[in-house]
């Protein structure tokens, strides 16, 4: 079974309306003008055939309690609305005393010798009573429904005028529709070649997006010019990562097969230290790799937390004080401002948080400077702040600091560049708390990292 396009499912639904309402509205709307109109013409004649019924009594009472034909042919006779209808009077006795019946039609005009045919019988007939005042007899109606030619000319045109009007509405509805459609569809078929244009690896969409007015459909444009950079950005950030990570394993294994080789060629001795700096760059190897192995397991939730309650001020108390004579022989003064704030968190875990932090501060922070962790609570949270006097982040690498592999330092060297994973840890490890971490920088100034914990 082929499938249809966006576009012609909404033609053909609004098609489908347009007829149904094309023709149930005005099909209702001829019944319910009709029945009205019957209404009305029962209402008038009844009216009229009481008025007929007194003007009736009051001629007999005039010739003292006897009818007289002639007298009733000159009182029934007169009255046009009477055109088409049967009507007799019968008298208290129940004879006949006089029947009107309809006149007959006048020739036609292109055919003298041959009258007009009587309007059709659309409807069955109706009959009435009339009982006169004073038993003075009753009047029988009989009368074809439709009455007359008048009433099935007004039927008649009603009906043309109402059908006109539906194939009006059915013509403009179906219009509208193609137009509609048209514009529901656009968008959507734009959105589908973007996304054909991303399969196939092309991620950057120029120009502006075209917006309806329709907010779903406007967000699904958005969303895939937005999905289009995300990815944009994503293959940059995975290239650049094939890159470090090439450059990372490529560096120790380049230095340990070198001196392993000019070792093994009697070119070098194997004195200690060569032997030592063969098992360091093996250490920062195996240190990488198993960076990648945690950071796997955390970001593929293969990670088993052992949360417990902790008294986050001894914790970070602790903490701090471990490192103060590395930050003391370095130059760089490190305080602490603890409240009294408690958590639930895996302690082993969340010591490589704060331990990743402080290592980062002591590298980036030069001789004289300033580091604080400062603990505080904020409503149901507790804010763990690490600050530093250091060289701080641009704006342009501050978004990027939590990627994997990520530096900004571009000569990748080991005294400032790091591996690039650690941040990448820390990040999954809070996240595997359920926290957030977030950072603020000036370049020159310093940076501040804020983790943020739901506490007890």
């Amino acid at each position: 079974m082929s499938s249809k396009s966006l576009r012609s499912h909404f033609l053909i639904l609004y098609v489908i309306l347009a007829v149904i309402s094309g023709i149930i509205v005005p099909f209702l709307s001829v019944k319910l003008s009709i029945a009205a109109f019957r209404n009305y013409q029962i209402h008038r004649r009844q009216a009229d055939l009481e008025n007929l019924g007194e003007s009736l009594a009051a001629l007999y009472k005039e010739e003292g309690g006897v009818w007289k034909r002639r007298r009733v042919m000159d009182v029934l006779r007169p009255a046009p609305q009477w055109g088409g209808m049967i009507i007799s009077l019968i008298d208290s006795k129940g004879s006949e005393v006089y029947t009107l019946r309809p006149m007959p039609l006048r020739m036609s005009r292109k055919n003298p010798s041959s009258p007009l045919s009587p309007p059709p019988e659309t409807s069955g007939i109706e009959f009435m009573t009339v009982n006169l005042p004073n038993s003075s007899g009753r009047l029988e109606i009989e009368h074809h429904i439709p009455s007359g030619r008048y009433e099935l000319s007004f039927i008649a045109y009603l009906t043309r005028y109402t059908l006109a009007g539906a194939l009006i509405v059915i013509v403009c509805a179906c219009g509208a529709g193609y137009i509609v459609a048209g514009r529901l569809s656009r968008p959507v078929i734009k959105a589908i070649e973007r996304t054909k244009r991303i399969s196939r690896g092309d991620y950057n969409i120029q120009g502006e997006s075209e917006t309806v007015g329709i907010r779903e459909l406007d967000a699904l444009t958005r969303g895939v010019e937005e999905l289009g950079r995300s990815l944009d950005g994503q293959e940059k950030l995975r290239r650049r990562l094939m890159v470090d990570v090439a450059h990372e394993l490529r560096t120790p294994l380049t230095v340990t097969r070198t001196q392993i080789e000019a070792i093994a060629d009697g070119i070098l001795e194997p004195t200690p230290e060569r032997l030592a700096l063969c098992v360091s760059e093996m250490n920062r190897l195996a240190e990488l790799i198993g960076n990648v192995d945690v950071l796997s397991r955390i970001e593929g939730e293969t990670l088993t937390l052992n949360l417990e309650t902790t008294d986050m001020r001894k914790f970070l108390n602790y903490v701090v004080e471990s490192f103060k004579p590395v930050f003391a022989k370095a130059g760089i003064e490190l305080t602490a401002e603890l409240e009294d704030v408690s958590c639930e968190i895996d302690r082993e875990q969340f010591r490589h948080v704060i331990d990743n932090l402080l290592s980062n501060a002591l590298r980036y922070t030069d001789r004289g400077g300033k580091v604080n962790v400062k603990l505080s609570a904020e409503n149901y949270y507790a804010l763990i702040e690490v600050s530093d006097t250091g060289i701080g982040i641009s704006p342009e690498d501050l978004p990027n600091i939590f990627e994997r592999f990520w530096r900004a330092d571009e000569s990748r060297t080991r005294i400032t560049g790091g591996s690039g994973v650690g941040l990448a840890i820390v990040k999954a490890t809070i996240e595997a708390h359920g926290g957030k971490i977030s950072a603020r920088s000036r370049k020159g100034k310093g940076t501040c990292f804020t983790v943020r914990l739901k506490r007890l």
